[in-house]
């Protein structure tokens, strides 16, 4: 394979409604989008640039102006790879490339990604996410969303009761809970993970700071329920530190560089017995599109990061000269 053309557009995804943690506070998200061009097949990759973390449309510049697109997309694992290496600090960005190398290679050979992963099972459903939020502002987020057959709350120390109350008060669905780093007492995290179980609840995910292993250890070993990872796990590379400190980890295409790296973190978790989650962080349907095809290989799935947005372009099934054509649009139009 020859001549691939690349082209890519700054975009931004913008929420139904501001998406609350425990940290932070957003109304949207910038993204970027990757268009690769081959003859008559065409592929789009995605990365988004989330405020806490460090990559930007810069970085992603610097990478994409010095990119050397391999010539085939029968094996594109060492070019991935070779990036990595190249750009330690940009598996966000690499993630772009890895997805539209990914699809691209479904266009041509005619073959999902699932199945060229050997995945054949129809995907679990997805949870839906409900950030922090007042008792009216959860109430208007689930009528909206009333048919997810399981839903996540964000929730800290201090809010956590009234939140699950709430909720409560509104359906009796079940719901995991991911405090994102959002407590500081270890025992009312432990207080907490019997009362969820009690509840039914299965998991609970990054009570402690990322960095605070030593907390998420003691925790681990006393709960009843899976301690899962999310800020702590970034990619492969961690998995060994992990399996120390937690029941599982929360796997993200964004964070561990592509597909071919979540295919591996998802296969090597299962061997060393952890839980699995395959997430997203706020993207478009064009990373929850690819990101659902290999969701089976996990034990839960939390890619709704298409329904918490108003203006996904690729929710609905478009050209691609109508997709670049509005991409064009919102930067003529951006101020």
């Amino acid at each position: 394979m020859a001549n691939i053309q690349l082209q890519y557009f700054p975009y931004r995804l913008n929420f139904k409604y501001p998406f609350r943690i425990s940290h932070t506070q957003r109304t949207g998200t910038d993204n970027v989008y990757l268009f690769l061009h081959y003859e008559n097949h065409t592929a789009w990759g995605e990365c988004v640039f989330i405020p806490y973390y460090t990559e930007t449309l810069e970085t992603f510049q610097q990478l994409i102006t010095s990119v050397i697109l391999p010539d085939h997309t029968d094996a594109f694992d060492p070019f991935i790879a070779s990036l990595k290496k190249q750009f330690p600090n940009s598996y966000f960005c690499i993630a772009a490339v890895d997805i539209a190398l990914h699809n691209l290679r479904s266009s041509i050979s005619t073959t999902s990604i699932g199945h060229h992963y050997g995945i054949f099972d129809v995907p679990k459903e997805s949870s839906f996410t409900i950030g922090i939020s007042s008792d009216q502002e959860m109430e208007t987020k689930f009528n909206d969303n009333p048919s997810m057959s399981y839903y996540k709350l964000k929730v800290t120390e201090s809010e956590i009761n009234r939140i699950i109350s709430t909720f409560q008060s509104l359906t009796d669905k079940p719901y995991t809970i991911d405090a994102n780093q959002g407590f500081e007492d270890r025992n009312e995290a432990l207080k907490w993970s019997y009362k969820l179980a009690d509840l039914g609840v299965e998991y609970m995910e990054q009570p402690f700071h990322k960095d605070d292993f030593e907390s998420h250890s003691w925790l681990k070993s006393r709960s009843p329920i899976p301690i899962m990872a999310d800020e702590s796990f970034q990619n492969y590379a961690d998995l060994e530190k992990i399996v120390k400190h937690f029941d599982g980890i929360n796997m993200k295409i964004m964070k561990c560089g592509g597909i071919s790296e979540g295919v591996k973190c998802l296969k090597r978790a299962k061997e060393m017995e952890l839980k699995t989650i395959i997430g997203c962080m706020s993207e478009s349907s064009v990373v929850s599109n690819a990101a659902m095809q290999i969701a089976p290989l996990a034990d839960w799935v939390d890619l709704d990061g298409p329904l918490l947005l108003t203006n996904d372009l690729f929710a609905a099934k478009k050209s691609d000269e109508e997709l670049i054509y509005t991409l064009k649009q919102f930067q003529i139009q951006k101020p």
